[in-house]
This record gives C-alpha cells, structure tokens and sequence, in this order.
C-alpha cells in the first residue's frame, strides 16, 4: 500500500512539473533566420568600416603622389567621391567643391557642369532641396553634352518629386514640379532600357502607378543583373521589399529587406534605410530588443552620414520603437515574475518529494531491494534540485539584465529628450526654454533617483566629509551629481555629458576632476565606483 500511495503521489508531481515547465517555454521569431544573418553582419560592422576608411585613405594618398596633374586630381576626386557619397555627406560635399574648384581653374565647363550635376543631386537625396535648387540654377542646360543632359533629367526629376513629398504637408509650392514626367520621359526616350537608371525609372513609375505586380516581376529581373555587393543592389532590393509590403507580402518583404541591409553593411553604408524599416516591422514582444538595437544602429549611421533627411525621418519612428520597446519590457517583467513563482513552487514541490522520499525510505529498510530503489530516486530528486537551483540563477540573471536596459533605455530617453529640446530652442522663448530645461532635469532627477533611490547616500559616502555634495531645497540632484549620475548609466565622455546638462564640455570636465580630488580612494578608479553603486540591488 505504501508503494502505492508512492506512485500515485510521484505521478501527480511530476505531472505539475511538466505543467509548470512548459509554462516558460518561448516561442521564436518568425524571422529568425533572416534576423540571425543580420546579427553576425552587425558584429563584423567594424571591420567594413576599417575595410572602407583603408579604402579611402589609398584613393586620399594618390592625390599627393609627384607629378599628379590637375585633370588627374579632378578624376581622383571623382573616385573619391563615389567612395564617400553613401558613407559620410559632408566628406562627398567637400570632394565635390574641390573638384569644382579644379574646373575653374582649368577652365574646362564640361568639368565643372559633371561637378554641379553630381552635388545637386547629393544634396537632394539628403534633403538639403534649397541648396539643391541654388545649384540647378548655376547649371547651363545648354551647354550641357548628351549625357550630361541625362543626368540633369534624373536629378532633375528626383529633386521636384522627392521635394514635393517634403512640403507635401505644409502650402510651400514647388515650381517645374508637374514636369517630372516630362523629365522621366526624356530619360527614357534618350537611354537604352538595359541601362539602371532607365530600368529604375520605369519600376518607378509601375509604383507610382500602383502596378505592384508588374514592378515585382521587373525588379526582380534587375535585382538578378545587379553585383550583390553594389549599391544599386542595395536600392533596387529596398525598394522590392516595399513592393512586397503593398502586395501584403510580408515574409518575403523581410526577406528583401535583409538583403539590402547586410549589402549596407557590408559596405560601410550609411546613408541606408532598410536597417530601419525592419525594426518598425519587428512588432512581436521577442522582436523588441532587436527592433531597438536596430533602430539604434540606423539612428547611429544617420549621425555619422550627418544628412538632415535621414535623421528627421528616423526620428519619427523612434516614439513608436519606444513604446513598443516599453511594452515589452513590462510583458517581460510579468513573465519572469511568473516563471520565478513556477521556479519556487517547483523547488518546494520537490522539498515536499524529498521529504516523502526519505520517510519511505526509512520505513522501508528492511528490504534491501526497495532501498536500492529509494536510492536512485533520490539521485534523480537530487538532480531535479540542482536543475530548480540552475532555472534561479538563470531568472537572477535576467532581473540583472533587465535592469541593465533600464539604464540604458533611460539613457537614450534623456538623449531624445535633449535632442527635443534643441529642436524646440528656435521656437520658444527664452524663459520658456529655461522652463522647459528645468523640467527635463527634474524629470531626469526623479527618474534616475527611482531606479537608484540611494544614490546620493552611497556617492557621498565615497568623498571626504568636507567636501560631500549637498543638493540645494527644492532640487533633486545638484550639478554635479547628475554629472556622475549620467556616468552611472553608462555616458562618460564630457562632450556628451556637455550636450545633455547644456554646460561647456571645460566646465564638465573641472566638475569631474573637482569631485575625484575629493575622493576618500583612489581618485583614478573612482568613477569606476560610481558606476557601481546600486550593482547588488
């Protein structure tokens, strides 16, 4: 009877625990794979960088080789230019006006005409349209050979119909902007249809049009013609997954998207957008962390490519990447609050086993071979612990990395916040900035101080008394503690620091170096203190 009641009681508890493990099991991304491939190219995204600067700084060299001519120089440029126009906009802005600076000074108008061609379609595509149109008026179209004239049309017509996308929303009228068909019909009718720029013109207008069906087939047959690793592959394979998207095609959209990005990444460029356009796409709660990864990469690029168009309209999804970043994380926290409850009744459960076990194992010690049978359960009992011992230590890691995107989540808020800040200056009033930056310190103040509510307490405690830091009535941190506060979460360059507080990067660095003067240690490890604090909780 006893041997019964044993077995019936093992059956129902291991029966709760396949319930309660099965409970923390996850699910994957649809797009794992996809996914998975962009991960290992962004680990490597160094690398192309340092493989595009070795680059450059080989076509830089040859511009100072002996005997180098002007003409020479102006084709060198030229090359130079290809090399910096997807990778940082005002380098190829810069190797734009030394070319055309050759070409005054050799006299030589076809020269100069190339130059303005190629700078005033630069300036388009990074929405820099004032300017743009400043240098079409500059541009003779009457002087300008065959396929110069090619080109004036192409950028011609991308200026007026990506500027009248700009202004679409506000009463600014675009003049000659009803000829951008007029102007792709010239480049049709004067280029042969295997060339790229006639074949992208004419998928162009399928979109426009709204013949999706027929754009997929065309571009598909011009993605199979394209170099892998060229950036008109990269184009062409952004725009096939935006086509995807208008047929609802949504796993293939991935797909082609991911093509584009990692033919960005691996050449170093910058001036991208399909990076982005996953992130926003990457709806489910175990996309998250990757959609702000990526979203934080696309924002990084546009930085560095420094062109108003791509910053503005990355700017406008972060709101929704952070809101679904923020739901996330709370879904998240709900979970593992769930499996650590799982994790503590299964731990209890098997005390409650082990128990049981031992009792039955005393009572039956006369019979050799039901001992022996008691002792490879409790073995198995022993190993079921030590795997509840593991699932906890694995649920304190992950509190321990949640608090981690804590910090850094509040770390890109305050950026945000600051880069919102500076926008807004121009339109307000001097006290209502000032009111506005009293508010976005307050509320930095109140949301470091809930995550580190001892903060002040633990910072004091590292000074020599005399020289701890007292916060004013009415403040939650002075100056200086928000400095080292900034440098707890991880932003320890003073120019960053600097931008964020609104001080000169001279006075940021004098708090540092007043603050770690008074320091009860080493003053050289001392900001590496600060940044533990908190660290146990």
């Amino acid at each position: 009877m006893a041997m019964k009641r044993h077995s019936i009681r093992f059956t129902v508890i291991l029966t709760i625990l396949s319930v309660l493990f099965s409970c923390t099991s996850h699910s994957y991304s649809a797009y794992e794979n996809e996914l998975r491939r962009i991960d290992e190219a962004l680990e490597r995204s160094e690398e192309y960088v340092r493989i595009k600067q070795q680059k450059i700084s080989t076509i830089e060299n040859m511009l100072h080789s002996r005997g180098v001519t002007p003409l020479q120089q102006y084709h060198i440029y030229g090359q130079l230019y290809l090399e910096y126009q997807p990778f940082q906009f005002d380098k190829a802005k810069e190797t734009l006006d030394n070319q055309l600076n050759i070409a005054l000074e050799t006299g030589n108008d076809s020269l100069r005409m190339n130059a303005l061609l190629n700078k005033a379609m630069l300036l388009t595509t990074a929405g820099f349209y004032l300017e743009a149109d400043e240098v079409f008026a500059r541009i003779d179209t009457a002087a300008l050979a065959i396929d110069q004239m090619t080109e004036w049309y192409n950028a011609r017509q991308k200026f007026l119909h990506d500027y009248q996308e700009y202004v679409t929303t506000s009463s600014i009228d675009v003049p000659d902007a009803s000829n951008v068909t007029l102007y792709q019909d010239r480049i049709l009718e004067n280029t042969p249809e295997n060339l790229p720029v006639n074949r992208h013109i004419r998928i162009m207008r399928m979109i426009e049009g709204k013949d999706f069906e027929k754009a997929y087939n065309e571009n598909l047959h011009f993605i199979e013609s394209l170099d892998k690793d060229s950036r008109d592959y990269a184009v062409q394979t952004y725009w096939q997954g935006f086509i995807c998207e208008n047929l609802d095609r949504t796993d293939e959209l991935i797909k082609w998207w991911t093509e584009s990005a990692l033919c960005d990444i691996r050449g170093a460029i910058k001036d991208n957008a399909s990076l982005c356009s996953i992130a926003i796409k990457l709806s489910d709660p175990q996309d998250t962390d990757r959609a702000f990864r990526y979203i934080n990469v696309s924002l990084d690029d546009a930085l560095y490519y420094n062109a108003k168009l791509r910053k503005v309209q990355i700017a406008s999804t972060l709101p929704w990447i952070l809101k679904t970043y923020t739901d996330s994380k709370e879904l998240q926290s709900r979970e593992r609050s769930r499996y650590f409850i799982c994790t503590v009744c299964i731990a209890l459960l098997l005390l409650v086993f082990c128990v049981v076990t031992v009792r039955l194992y005393v009572k039956g010690r006369r019979n050799a071979s039901e001992i022996e049978s008691k002792n490879l359960q409790l073995a198995e009992y022993y190993h079921s612990v030590i795997d509840a011992e593991e699932n906890l230590k694995q649920t304190n890691l992950d509190l321990i990395e949640a608090n981690a995107a804590k910090e850094e989540y509040l770390g890109l808020f305050l950026s945000m916040c600051s880069g919102y800040l500076d926008k807004l200056k121009k339109n307000l009033t001097r006290d209502q900035f000032d009111a506005e930056l009293k508010n976005f310190y307050k509320t930095f103040d109140t949301s470091f101080l809930s995550l580190y509510p001892t903060f002040v307490e633990e910072f004091n405690a590292l000074l020599k008394e005399d020289s701890r830091v007292k916060v004013k009535d009415g403040e939650l941190l002075s100056t200086e503690l928000r400095i080292f506060a900034l440098i707890k979460l991880g932003i320890t360059q003073s120019s960053h620091i600097a931008s964020l507080l609104r001080y000169s990067v001279n006075t940021i660095y004098n708090y540092r170096a007043q603050v770690k003067n008074a320091a009860l240690e080493n003053r050289e490890n001392f900001e590496e203190t600060v940044r533990k604090i908190g660290s146990k909780r």
